[in-house]
């Protein structure tokens, strides 16, 4: 359907660039006033090329009547034809953009429904990180609004919170819910889960402009360049998968795990302080204290209401 779009598109685009031409060669050679109606049809045209750009709709408009009244010495701009022409044109330019809106409202809805779904088909593998998606896209979410980030860019990093471990539906159930330490095969095994997870939605184009892609890859990347699957360092480590390292690393902390229980909010607040600048963007992670200072224990008491939540079907 996209392709088909964007062929449709070109093909008007150079159709109105050679329909205008050929009027204003009309125009010049064979000046006459009743040629003047020939600037319907690119009118018309533009606005199936630009159905997508209401300034460049205007602006066409805008440069035809001006040709029409100035270039053309026969032309009228009062014109019935010339009157019409513009009236189709603006009323094309209207109902391209209330499309191109709905088409983006759906298309957001629908990205965000097969977000959660996928969230959700991970989560429900495990009882131990059940909601866990959900706690690291809000602590993320919290983060980035603190950091005054545009409010799309934490939509974004929301989403990718919800995802961050979607690459663990790769990874054998009995090596996640192992109560005991695991062999070295096995750790190995887990950390595939970010290339994995990575593979699994890379061709969505989306995905790469608005940053997920960078989160669900480098989300286990240290600020000292020991983590993983690149041993990137410091500014290197995309500043969204830094954001969700912090809140990852946290919600763990402070989650039951199959393998031990929850730690205290104290606990947890300690280890960040520890190892910022270490494991963790310093900045990013003061930010995150300063959050955890203002909303306090009630904070932790409100990502748990969650689990209080019907699962919503989506």
């Amino acid at each position: 359907m996209n392709n088909w779009l964007v062929r449709r598109t070109t093909a008007f685009t150079i159709l109105f660039f050679i329909l205008l031409f050929v009027v204003i060669l009309i125009e010049k050679f064979y000046p006459t006033e009743n040629l003047a109606s020939m600037y319907l049809i690119p009118l018309i045209v533009a606005g199936f090329a630009f159905w997508k750009h209401l300034p460049i709709q205007i602006i066409v408009a805008g440069v035809l009547t001006w040709i029409c009244k100035h270039y053309a010495p026969y032309g009228n701009l009062l014109s019935i034809h010339v009157v019409i022409a513009q009236w189709l044109t603006y009323t094309l330019a209207i109902l391209s953009v209330s499309t191109s809106i709905r088409f983006y409202i759906k298309e957001k809805e629908n990205t965000l429904n097969l977000t959660f779904a996928l969230a959700k088909s991970l989560d429900s593998r495990d009882t131990h990180t059940a909601f866990h998606s959900e706690n690291v896209a809000r602590y993320a979410f919290l983060i980035a609004k603190e950091m005054k980030l545009p409010n799309r860019v934490c939509d974004h990093i929301y989403l990718g919170g919800l995802l961050h471990d979607i690459g663990k539906i790769g990874v054998s159930e009995t090596t996640l819910s192992k109560p005991t330490s695991l062999t070295e095969d096995e750790y190995n095994a887990i950390k595939q889960h970010v290339t994995i997870g990575y593979n699994m939605v890379k061709h969505i184009p989306s995905f790469e402009k608005n940053g997920i892609l960078d989160m669900i890859l480098y989300h286990h990347e240290r600020y000292d360049g020991k983590g993983y699957p690149e041993g990137l360092a410091g500014e290197s480590i995309p500043r969204l998968a830094r954001i969700l390292s912090v809140a990852d690393c946290f919600d763990a902390m402070t989650s039951t795990r199959v393998y031990r229980n929850n730690m205290d909010l104290a606990f947890a607040i300690d280890q960040l302080r520890k190892n910022r600048g270490t494991q963790f963007d310093p900045e990013i992670t003061d930010i995150f204290l300063r959050v955890l200072e203002k909303e306090g224990p009630d904070l932790i008491f409100q990502i748990e209401d969650i689990k209080k939540r019907p699962v919503l079907a989506l």
